[in-house]
């Protein structure tokens, strides 16, 4: 949640729906808001029927790391509650909390089942934007992504520990959902409108988000090195055939051209070989050290032990 103020007492409200062997605690990842979100949480804590931990990270970091910031102290309160599953949903109420019920319905044999959204009610960007950066997303990828499918979804512990450890320090949350494998299974749900509020994610956080995934998980950026360095190495052969052709030929240049013409095609050539080698001793350096916690937790609140099942986490 980022200033959901408006948003946590109906979200609480239809979580608390999920029956009583379905839903065994809550852990609400608070990234940095400046309203009362946490404030209102914290009413709640000790009158659910469920334990609820808030975990407030020590300022906005940004959605995805959040989220991964949230898998992490989920991992570690679920061991404790003895559950099995973890449930990520944003506080927005676009996804709904009534559909974990759903996911849970068609978890058997599955390691991982994600909501894919069958239908949109966002903004005109997103409506516009997002099937572009999914499609290319998916079609770049040197792994499968799912298309249109967001952080609502459900995951064993050991997969999710899994997603924890190989988050770096800009994380894509579907992307390594989907890059650690293991069973997974998508379902098709409507995403809603937001309950009240307006979206805090700018055209500019969306781009970004763009980038950030593309990069992360998509070969798109060394096939276009590699295509415009082919293509233009192919130019410059071509070129270079052309002056000594014409200079072979008894055509008359200018002294001097053909040799500078020449030594100029070359070194543009063994510059865009050099820059190729480089482009892959990047991508290697990146692949081999994106391996850091995107956040810094500077406060964790627990609801009493008493409201714990059967005084488990105390």
């Amino acid at each position: 949640m980022y200033n959901e103020e408006s948003n946590v007492d109906e979200f609480f409200r239809r979580l608390a729906v999920m029956a009583d062997d379905e839903l065994r605690g809550v852990v609400v990842v608070d990234d940095g808001s400046t309203d009362q979100t946490v404030t209102r949480i914290e009413r709640l804590l000790e009158s659910y029927p469920v334990p609820v931990r808030v975990v407030r990270l020590s300022r906005n970091f940004g959605h995805q790391p959040a989220v991964i910031a949230g898998c992490d102290h989920a991992c570690q309160f679920a061991e404790l509650l003895g559950a099995e599953w973890i449930g990520i949903i944003d506080g927005d109420l676009q996804d709904r909390p009534e559909d974990f019920s759903v996911l849970l319905d068609h978890a058997e044999g599955q390691d991982v089942v994600y909501a894919v959204r069958a239908q949109r009610h966002d903004g005109w960007v997103m409506r516009h934007f997002a099937p572009v950066f999914y499609g290319m997303l998916s079609g770049s990828s040197s792994f499968p992504i799912p298309r249109n499918s967001g952080t609502f979804s459900i995951i064993r512990i050991p997969v999710c520990k899994l997603i924890v450890q190989s988050a770096d320090s800009e994380p894509y949350f579907p992307g390594l959902r989907a890059w650690v494998g293991f069973r997974q299974k998508g379902l098709p749900f409507d995403r809603q409108p937001r309950a009240s509020g307006t979206s805090k994610v700018a055209l500019r956080g969306l781009v970004r988000l763009s980038l950030r995934a593309l990069i992360l998980h998509s070969d798109m950026p060394m096939r276009l090195i590699l295509g415009i360095t082919a293509l233009l190495f192919a130019v410059l052969v071509v070129l270079a055939a052309l002056v000594t052709g014409l200079r072979l030929g008894g055509v008359h240049l200018p002294t001097g051209f053909t040799t500078i013409v020449l030594l100029q095609i070359f070194s543009l050539g063994l510059c865009a070989g050099f820059f190729v080698v480089i482009a892959f001793m990047v991508q290697r350096v990146k692949t081999n050290t994106s391996h850091q916690k995107p956040w810094i937790a500077m406060e964790v609140t627990q609801s009493s032990p008493q409201t714990c099942r059967d005084n488990q986490c105390q």
